[in-house]
């Protein structure tokens, strides 16, 4: 959302800074793709989960299995590595290598979640006038944009896997701010540098040739960076924002043609698209899904995994797999709700809007989570400050 409060990142921090709007500024990926925290005992499933999400996007190059399989998969892959990638702990500072905090997340306040379905619908509406009457040239202009972010966003997840073999020069690693006019203060070492010209030759790839892995991979870049970086805040922000959506994903979707034609036109990696059959003629050999239908439901599935890891933490329990109750039924309703999609998309032989079964899916689970548990007025009377940290949340514990 454009009203999103920004915190820029402090010096020891590092990374690729962006402008506000556009911060895609990484926290270190625990050696590339492991989970760096003292609070979550994940850095081996998130490092299994991101090579078996390396083998799934290069997978159709070798053997095209059913689209809708590779969806799921992909979908609730990204969901689960950036949704523990999330959770409060330590990260490298790149010029030290000593263990730091990671950044704060981003936080939506209520006034962003009640007004981003508004900003939604105006942005969406308005491209699909821009490309009735100018799709050539919106085209041209939006993918340059949206090109350079996703060298940007890809950049952030190649560079920590650089830094490790430029430990020992401190010119390399040395962070260098520059406070530019209009955009603000841009934070990069030479490493993130040398991380920029490998991906800027996908980003070629991708700008002249629209391929669909070089779409795929700035595609899983922004929804990793989507989910790690960005929090709603509490419960009932994230309700409120699902409950938004589900409007207007209907809406957009069954009351007009806008969302279909959008994303039929908008080339740009604003979704994953997958093979489905090679001889199929032009435009019916790859099925989409929309990275809105990967990143609003995985903001709210990570709350609540952080959520799980702070009652653990707050009880003096071991942050083990069995405490992370309320992410494993919000995960698992995340699959059931895309299997059910991919069934009825099937079954009426058209577009389905995904939130249409995910948002209720994702609030049954929490609700029945919170009732099994007797945890139902803690529920909505969570919150979570920037840093991650759950807060009393004192209007709605009176």
């Amino acid at each position: 959302p454009q009203r999103v409060k920004v915190r820029h990142r402090s010096r020891s921090n590092n990374g690729l800074s962006l402008p506000p709007r556009t911060n895609l500024d990484r926290s270190n990926m625990a050696g590339a793709t492991g989970l760096s925290t003292n609070t979550a005992n994940a850095s081996r499933a998130v490092t299994i989960a991101a090579a078996f999400l390396a083998v799934l996007t290069f997978l159709p190059f070798v053997y095209t299995i059913p689209y809708y399989v590779n969806m799921i998969l992909q979908a609730s892959t990204i969901v689960f590595i950036g949704s523990h990638l999330s959770v409060p702990g330590t990260q490298v500072n790149q010029e030290t290598g000593e263990q730091e905090e990671k950044p704060p997340l981003e936080q939506m306040t209520r006034k962003d979640v009640m007004q981003f379905p508004l900003y939604g619908s105006c942005a969406l509406f308005g491209l699909y006038v821009l490309f009735k009457f100018y799709k050539d040239l919106a085209n041209l202009l939006l993918g340059l944009y949206f090109t350079g972010l996703g060298v940007l966003a890809l950049a952030g997840l190649v560079s920590p896997f650089l830094i490790p073999l430029f430990r020992s020069s401190k010119a390399l690693t040395k962070v260098h701010e520059f406070d530019v006019p209009v955009m603000g203060m841009i934070e990069f070492s030479i490493v993130d540098l040398i991380a920029v010209v490998p991906v800027s030759g996908i980003g070629y790839i991708y700008y002249t040739t629209h391929h669909w892995v070089t779409n795929n991979m700035f595609g899983v870049a922004f929804a990793l960076r989507g989910i790690e970086m960005l929090s709603v805040g509490s419960f009932v922000n994230g309700a409120i924002l699902l409950c938004g959506l589900f409007v207007y994903d209907i809406f957009w979707v069954f009351g007009t043609d806008v969302m279909v034609t959008v994303a039929k036109s908008f080339q740009a990696p604003i979704k994953l698209v997958f093979p489905r059959d090679w001889s199929a003629p032009v435009g019916q050999q790859f099925s989409m899904l929309g990275l809105g239908d990967i990143v609003i439901p995985g903001l709210f599935i990570a709350l609540l995994l952080r959520w799980d890891v702070r009652q653990a933490l707050a009880a003096k329990k071991a942050v083990t797999e069995g405490v992370k109750k309320y992410f494993y039924a919000q995960f698992a309703a995340y699959i059931a709700a895309l299997v059910t999609t991919v069934i009825m998309m099937t079954w009426f032989k058209s577009a389905q809007p995904a939130l249409l079964y995910l948002v209720p899916a994702a609030l049954i689970a929490a609700l029945l989570t919170a009732l099994a548990s007797g945890q139902l007025k803690e529920l909505f009377a969570m919150a979570e400050d920037e840093a991650g940290a759950v807060v009393e949340d004192d209007k709605k514990s009176k």
